[in-house]
């Protein structure tokens, strides 16, 4: 059975399956028209973008694989302090709460729960958690390679970039 979920961006399909829960995440942060992003979780500091002005967000951009992952946390370690410097130059901060992003703890997707390999569904075993700072705009992801059970159509497992938050400041 799914149910959705409804965010401030609107509604998201997810499982209302047990298996789908998860109490570890990795970490990734991603940068655009910003700069001088100070990101600080579970006690480690992230500085990206120091001094210079990161790119504009393209069109490529939009399912970006988060290929650098600063480790493993268990779900939530403590709010997300992000500071950074907008294109503009103003200077802008922010406190996500993660337990309020992802309050059931359930991995967004939109795949057919019935079709989910329920054995192992999460590819990688963990969901990535994605702070994007976007010049004024701070967007949070989930990103999660969901498993499927094969059959002769279809690929055995499906890529999702989710949008759990957005906030422009």
């Amino acid at each position: 059975m799914a149910i959705a979920l409804q965010t401030q961006l609107g509604f998201s399909a997810m499982a209302n399956e047990d298996f789908l829960k998860f109490s570890k995440h990795d970490l990734n942060i991603q940068v655009y028209s910003a700069s001088d992003v100070d990101v600080l979780y579970a006690g480690t500091p992230h500085k990206l973008s120091a001094g210079k002005l990161a790119p504009a967000k393209t069109e490529k951009d939009q399912n970006r694989y988060p290929n650098f992952k600063s480790g493993s946390y268990i779900t939530f370690a403590g709010p997300v302090e992000v500071k950074w410097s907008a294109a503009d130059g103003s200077k802008l901060s922010a406190s996500l709460n993660l337990d309020d992003i992802f309050k059931d703890r359930k991995v967004l997707h939109t795949d057919d729960v019935s079709r989910i390999y329920k054995a192992d569904p999460i590819s990688g075993g963990q969901p990535t958690i994605i702070i994007e700072v976007n010049d004024r705009t701070l967007n949070v992801y989930m990103f999660v390679t969901i498993r499927l059970e094969k059959d002769e159509a279809t690929r055995d497992h499906h890529d999702h970039r989710t949008l759990a938050y957005s906030k422009t400041y």
